[in-house]
């Protein structure tokens, strides 16, 4: 253990014993509950425990934490100074429902030098700890049912010639901020876990995709995360649209993207790439995948370079005639009516899209004379169809109601009725 460090035990005594119990060295004074804190920990069944950046360098009394922690089922022992594997050994051995164990960021030893017992647990987050293909692979051996394995903010070598797989229980597997810049690299690793289904590879300088063999022999992955990556080209997304397994992708913030508005990259991907299911987090359904194939058709009609799915949704659709220009972004102004019959307003006005309902009635106060609290207001659109503002939409802004030129606003006075008084009883006595 480092100089100046802590112990695991001392540092749970510290945070979540009594405040009427002292430690003094290896002695427990208890206080005035007549109860030990050992018992009392025991008592209240702790289950969580988060012990992160708390510059523990080792267990302690390993007899202590089992009688302490023997409930735990997560532990956060993240950004601290463990580097012994009797230390992770200690652990597993003690704490007997574990289920997920964070021991990322911590100086871990990159060959492990001690047996480790079996444990049941399904989530080990090893970010930051740096560790080579064969360590991970004996670790993830005394781990059987791990499903969930955080391996991000950790530098992999190409070269690491570990060829068998490291663990066929492992379904999603986190490798963020990895300093990826090539795809391959990204197989390198996702190829050691052949059952995996999902996969996360944000905020990494990746700058494309390519469809390979490694690919092929993964028939369960269906999930990708490519947030905050650095791909730009169109050719990432046709090697998408040849990974048919993949059905939920997740591909904002990324280069190649920047240029269009939501609508118009949602259009494009689903366009492009015809097996996906969910986009961003958001369901594609029938009606939204025809929209964004003909939107994708449109949009190359023009184009001499046309994408090799064109062909596909040509012969789907067919050649659609070419719309009017539209443009997509949000309109800032509308001409609209405005009526108020109490007040005898009826004007034309140009009103600004982005306030709220509830700053519009508060500009609709000064033209039409009613108080905003006492305002009933109404949409009359051009197509004869009419709608009314109730108190659950006064903080969405104008825009989202898509008001066009010509619509009508009519506003309403708010009848209030004045409680009348009780006369007084008959009853009461008068001298």
């Amino acid at each position: 253990m480092e100089e100046g460090c802590s112990t695991l035990v001392r540092k749970l005594e510290q945070k979540y014993l009594d405040d009427d119990d002292a430690i003094v060295g290896d002695i427990i004074f208890t206080g005035f509950t007549g109860c030990s804190p050992c018992k009392m920990a025991s008592q209240r069944a702790l289950e969580l425990l988060v012990l992160n950046n708390m510059n523990i360098g080792t267990i302690g009394d390993p007899e202590k934490l089992a009688t302490l922690a023997s409930h735990v089922s997560e532990a956060d022992l993240g950004w601290n100074q463990i580097s012994q594997w009797s230390d992770v050994a200690c652990i597993l051995e003690n704490l007997p429902h574990l289920r997920v164990l964070n021991i990322g960021h911590n100086p871990l030893n990159p060959v492990i030098d001690h047996e480790l017992p079996v444990s049941n647990m399904h989530t080990i987050i090893l970010n930051g700890t740096n560790l080579p293909f064969k360590t991970l692979q004996t670790l993830l051996a005394v781990l059987p049912n791990v499903s969930e394995l955080h391996m991000s903010d950790n530098q992999f070598n190409d070269d690491d010639n570990c060829l068998s797989p490291i663990s066929t229980s492992v379904r999603t597997i986190h490798l963020n901020r990895c300093g990826f810049q090539k795809w391959s690299s990204v197989m390198n690793v996702v190829k050691r876990f052949p059952n995996v289904c999902s996969v996360f590879v944000c905020e990494n300088p990746l700058k494309d995709v390519i469809h390979c063999k490694q690919f092929d022999q993964l028939p369960y992955w269906k999930f990708l995360n490519l947030a905050k990556t650095a791909i730009d080209s169109w050719s990432s997304l046709d090697d998408l649209s040849k990974m048919t397994t993949i059905t939920d992708l997740r591909i904002p913030n990324i280069p190649l993207l920047d240029p269009f508005t939501n609508e118009e990259r949602s259009h494009l991907i689903i366009g492009r790439i015809h097996h996906l299911l969910v986009l961003n987090g958001s369901k594609i359904s029938n009606e939204q995948r025809e929209q964004s194939e003909r939107f994708f058709i449109r949009y190359y009609q023009e184009q001499k370079e046309k994408p090799s799915q064109y062909k596909t949704l040509i012969a789907k659709h067919g050649n659609l005639e070419k719309l009017v220009n539209i443009d997509l972004t949000p309109k800032n102004e509308a001409i609209v009516k405005l009526v108020c019959e109490e007040k005898d307003v009826s004007k034309e006005i140009t009103i600004s899209l982005e306030p709220t309902i509830l700053e519009f009635m508060k500009f609709l106060e000064q033209k039409c004379g009613v108080k905003y609290t006492r305002m009933k207001l109404f949409l009359f659109r051009n197509d004869g169809r009419c709608e009314d503002f109730s108190s659950s939409s006064y903080n969405m802004p104008l825009h989202y109601f898509k008001i066009e030129d010509g619509d009508m606003f009519m506003v309403q006075e708010k009848i209030v009725v004045t409680k009348r008084r009780r006369p007084p009883s008959s009853t009461s006595s008068s001298s």
